[in-house]
C-alpha cells in the first residue's frame, strides 16, 4: 500500500511538474547580421520581407532598440544580460589595441565566470538550442555546448562564405563550423541561411514532449561577403540601377511612412567615405549595383526561412506558446572589404572572382561599402561599429504569445528605448526564473506588458568600443569620437528633434554635457574599459 500511495504520489508530481513546464512560454530568438534600420518592409524598405513583416502586424514594432555597434559585444550582452566588457568582449575578437591585450575585459571570448541565460535557462528546466554565429570563443571552456546549450550548430568566427568554408579574412585558412563543440564538415549543397534552419528544424523535433525550449536563431546573413542563390539574385535585377543617394531617400520615406521615424525628418546629407552616385563612372554604377542586389537577395533568403520557421512553429503546435523576437546585431555594415590592407586586396585577388557576371557566387567576395550603408541607417548618422544611432539602433519585433499577453491589448509600436543588455533578464522573468544579481541589464517584461518604460529621463545609458564613448538620458545624448567620425571631444545632441546627431548643443547645456560625461566615467571604471591612445581606423 505504501508502494502504490508513494507511487501514486511520485505521479501527481510528475504531472504537475509537466502542467508547470507546459505554462512556461518558448523563447525563440532571430538576429540577423549587419541589417540595415530599414532593410525590411516593416521598417520602410523595399526588400521582399513579408514573413518578416507578418510578424510585425501579429506583434510589435520596437522602433528605438540599441545593440553594440558590433557583433560580438551585443551577442554576449545578449546571451548573459550583463555588459560586454564584463562579459570578456570589450572588444570585437582580433582588433585589439596594445593596452588591451592582456585584460580579461578584451579577452574576445565569454569569460567561464560570467553566467549564461542558457546555463540559468537550464536550470529553469528548458531545452537550450543553438543555430547561430557563434563569434564568443571557439574553444572549452568557451563553446556553445560548455557554455549551456544542449544542442548547437555554429559558425565560431565572425564570418565566413555563405556557400562553403571559404574564409572571410586572408589569415584564417577556412571559416570553422561545430556542432554540439564537435568540428562540422559542410556538405557540398550547403547555402548558410538554409542549412541553418534545417539545423534548427531538426533540433526542434528531436523532442516532441511539452518541456518548454530557448531557440537562438542567429543567421549569418547579410554579412559580407555578399553571396546568394542565382535565383534570389535574379529576383532583384535592376532594382537599384538609380543608386544610393536615391536610395537613401527612398528608405528615408520609407521610414517615415511605416511611422517608424517622425514625419518630416531629414536625411544625413554627408558622410565621411561616402561618394555621390553621379560621381562613378557608369560600369562602376553597375558594378555597385549589382552588391546591392545581391545584399537584398540575402535578406528575402533570410525571409523565406524565417517564414520555414514560423510555419514550423504553427504545425508543432508551438506557436500560442511561443515568444518571438527579431531584431539585428548591429547597424548596417559599411566596411569596404576589398580595399581593407594590401594583405587582404591580393588574398581576394588570387582567390576570387570579382567581375558582374560573378558577384554573388560563392567565388566572388565583395561587400557594400559606406555609401550604401548610409542609405541603409537613413535617417541616422554613421553605420556599424559607430555609437552614433546609426551603429546602435537596429530594428525589432517582438510577437508575445496569448498566453503571455495580459488583457491590455498589445500596441503595434513601441517607440521607447530598449537595450539588447536586457533581454537575458526578461526571458528568465518569463521562465519563472530569478535573473542573477551580476546581471546589468533588466527586465522589459512590464513595459512588453503594460508600457511601463524601463528607462526614464533619469536613467543614464553609457557605452564604449573602439574608444568611441557615449552617455544618454532620455533624448539627450553625449558622444565622443575621434575622426573622421567626430571632433575628437564630447558632443551633446538631443535626439528628439535631431535622430541624424547633426546640431551639437554642447555649448549651451554644458552642465548636462558634464553630467553625461561623468556618468560615462563612472561607467568605464564600473566595467573595466581600457582608454586607447591612438584612434582607431575604421
Amino acid at each position: 500500500m505504501r508502494l502504490y500511495f508513494g507511487l501514486l504520489a511520485l505521479v501527481l508530481c510528475l504531472s504537475q511538474a509537466a502542467a508547470v513546464a507546459a505554462q512556461k512560454p518558448n523563447i525563440l530568438v532571430i538576429v540577423a547580421d549587419d541589417l540595415g534600420y530599414t532593410d525590411v518592409g516593416a521598417f520602410g524598405g523595399e526588400i521582399s520581407t513579408p514573413n518578416i513583416d507578418a510578424l510585425a502586424s501579429a506583434g510589435t514594432l520596437l522602433t528605438n532598440f540599441h545593440a553594440a555597434p558590433a557583433c560580438a559585444p551585443s551577442r554576449s550582452m545578449l546571451l548573459t544580460g550583463t555588459d560586454n566588457h564584463i562579459a570578456g568582449l570589450g572588444a570585437q575578437p582580433g582588433l585589439l589595441s596594445p593596452e588591451q591585450r592582456g585584460s580579461k575585459h578584451y579577452q574576445g571570448k565569454l569569460l567561464p565566470e560570467v553566467p549564461t541565460l542558457m546555463e540559468q535557462l537550464k536550470a529553469a528546466g528548458y531545452r537550450t538550442l543553438a543555430s547561430a554565429k557563434w563569434h564568443l570563443g571557439g574553444q572549452a571552456p568557451h563553446t556553445p555546448k560548455a557554455r549551456g546549450f544542449d544542442r548547437s550548430f555554429v559558425l565560431v568566427q565572425g564570418a565566413g562564405g555563405h556557400f562553403d568554408d571559404t574564409s572571410a579574412l586572408e589569415f584564417h585558412p577556412r571559416s570553422f563550423w561545430l556542432e554540439d563543440d564537435k568540428p562540422f564538415t559542410l556538405p557540398e549543397e550547403f547555402y548558410s541561411s538554409d542549412f541553418m534552419t534545417d539545423k534548427m528544424l531538426e533540433y526542434l523535433d528531436e523532442d516532441s514532449s511539452d518541456t518548454p525550449w530557448f531557440a537562438y536563431l542567429g543567421y549569418t546573413a547579410p554579412h559580407w561577403p555578399l553571396q546568394a542563390p542565382a535565383e534570389s539574385i535574379q529576383k532583384y535585377e535592376s532594382q537599384y540601377l538609380d543608386g544610393w543617394d536615391v536610395l537613401r531617400d527612398q528608405r528615408l520615406q520609407g521610414a517615415i511612412s511605416a511611422g517608424v521615424v517622425p514625419s518630416g525628418t531629414p536625411a544625413v546629407e554627408t558622410e565621411p567615405f561616402t561618394r555621390l552616385w553621379s560621381s562613378l563612372k557608369p560600369e562602376d554604377q553597375r558594378l555597385q549595383a549589382r552588391r546591392m542586389q545581391v545584399y537584398a537577395a540575402m535578406i528575402d533568403r533570410m525571409d523565406q526561412n524565417i517564414g520555414r520557421v514560423l510555419d514550423a512553429l504553427e504545425e508543432r503546435g508551438d506557436a500560442d506558446n511561443t515568444i518571438v523576437l527579431f531584431l539585428s546585431d548591429n547597424g548596417a555594415a559599411s566596411e569596404q572589404m576589398e580595399s581593407a590592407n594590401p594583405a587582404h586586396q591580393q588574398w581576394l585577388e588570387k582567390n576570387f572572382d570579382n567581375s558582374f557576371d560573378s558577384i554573388g557566387s560563392r567565388r566572388s567576395y565583395v561587400s557594400l561599402g559606406h555609401s550604401w550603408a548610409r542609405a541603409l541607417t537613413a535617417p541616422f548618422r554613421d553605420s556599424k561599429s559607430k555609437l552614433a544611432e546609426g551603429g546602435i539602433r537596429v530594428p525589432a519585433i517582438l510577437r508575445l504569445p496569448q498566453g503571455v499577453q495580459n488583457e491590455r491589448k498589445l500596441r503595434q509600436q513601441d517607440d521607447s528605448y530598449q537595450h539588447i543588455i536586457d533581454l537575458a533578464p526578461t526571458f528568465l522573468e518569463l521562465a519563472g526564473a530569478k535573473p542573477l544579481p551580476s546581471m546589468r541589464g533588466t527586465s522589459l517584461l512590464p513595459q512588453w506588458l503594460d508600457g511601463e518604460a524601463s528607462y526614464n529621463e533619469k536613467t543614464i545609458i553609457a557605452a564604449e568600443l573602439f574608444g568611441r564613448r557615449m552617455a544618454q538620458r532620455g533624448s539627450w545624448k553625449a558622444l565622443h569620437q575621434s575622426p573622421p567620425w567626430g571632433p575628437g571631444e564630447w558632443q551633446l545632441f538631443n535626439l528628439a528633434n535631431d535622430l541624424g546627431e547633426q546640431t551639437d548643443l554642447s555649448a549651451d547645456y554644458p552642465d548636462l554635457l558634464a553630467e553625461l560625461i561623468d556618468a560615462y566615467e563612472r561607467y568605464a571604471d564600473e566595467v573595466g574599459v581600457i582608454k586607447l591612445t591612438t584612434a582607431v581606423p575604421f
